[in-house]
Order: C-alpha cells, then structure tokens, then sequence
C-alpha cells in the first residue's frame, strides 16, 4: 500500500483492538501504529479519540465498560503518539458543551424516532429502553468525566 499525505480518524481505534463486545481497554498503540504505517514522512494525522478528561468514578466506569483502565488522559495520549512516530502539532479538547451537544444529538435522534413511530411499533419499547439508559448512563454516568481529545499529528 503506498503512503499518504493525510489521513483522519475520530472515534475509531476500535478498528484495531479487540471487539468492543470484550469490554477491553481501548487499544490506542495499536490504532497509532496503524495510522503512522498509513502516512509518509511529513503526512498528517487528525486524530481525535476518548480520554479520561478526569479521574474515572465508579459511576463512569459503570456506565461504561466498568474498567478504569478502558481509556487514557490526553497526556497519556500525547506521549504515546510521541513514542510512536509522530510530532504533535496540535492538541485540542472538547469542551462540555461540546461533548454536551454531540451525546444530547444522539439522544435526539432516538426521542425523534419516537415522536414519528407508533407507540406501539414493534421496536417501541426498545428504542424508549435505549433513549432511558443512555439518557441515565451519560447524565448519572460518564458526563464531565469521560471527553474527547484531538490531536494534530506529523509523522516524523
């Protein structure tokens, strides 16, 4: 495969890792050396992923896959891409409102699927019981704990 000048990945180390089913850690080195194998010297990377923007609760990790160790700091991540070819040229964290306004998107999308469907729909009580726990999992759960980090790469 021959090199690129750019690539972007957001929200997706998943792809390397183990399945998200396993309820592992997240396998940030194995996505870092992927994507640095995709660039030549000199290309660029946006790489935005899931960090601990504060110290995991009980109450994040159980809304979560229940493991503290399931994602890094943003410091933890600058310094693995660091030792793993790249120079940082950027880093960026999103805000709450931010991350605010990207989960209450998603949940929005599962109250507007309510609103046109039947209350009787045969996935009705599903979709309601998805909207519920994400709803509870988010605002009781992982809400000013978990974030999102953005980093500007170089590969050297």
């Amino acid at each position: 495969m021959q090199a690129t000048d750019a690539v972007v990945c957001i929200g997706a180390s998943q792809v390397w890792g183990p399945p998200v089913e396993a309820a592992q850690p997240l396998d940030y080195l194995a996505a870092v050396i992927a994507l640095r194998d995709l660039l030549r010297r000199g290309g660029r990377l946006v790489y935005g992923e899931a960090v601990w923007c504060s110290a995991p609760t009980p109450e994040a990790t159980a809304a979560l896959s229940g493991r503290d160790d399931e994602f890094l700091t943003a410091d933890e991540l600058v310094h693995l891409v660091r030792m793993n070819g790249f120079t940082v040229s950027g880093v960026d964290l999103a805000s709450q409102d931010e991350w605010d306004n990207f989960e209450s998107g998603y949940m929005r999308r599962l109250e507007r699927w309510l609103a046109t469907h039947p209350a009787d729909h045969s996935d009705a009580a599903e979709v309601r019981k998805q909207l519920l726990d994400q709803r509870a999992r988010y605002l009781d759960g992982y809400r000013g704990v978990l974030g999102m980090a953005y980093l500007t790469l170089v590969a050297a």
